[in-house]
């Protein structure tokens, strides 16, 4: 026995092979949303982490030039 095709907003069933590709895209498009929010939080934390850098160096030149 088989389940009842998902049935669309207008009440319609929809095919089975449609529901399924459906289904393979919005779980990349999830996965593929996931990836980029962590590439931005990582990249994000080397910009802070170089300009912490960059700031100790400069830094430390002007109090040696005191």
């Amino acid at each position: 026995m088989t389940a009842p095709a998902p049935r669309t907003p207008g009440g319609r069933e929809e095919h089975p092979l449609i529901a399924w590709a459906k289904a393979i895209a919005l779980g990349v498009r999830d996965t593929a949303e996931d990836m980029l929010a962590e590439g931005r939080r990582g990249a994000h934390q080397a910009y802070n982490e170089y300009w912490d850098r960059f700031d100790d160096k400069t830094k430390h030149r002007r109090r040696r030039a005191k």
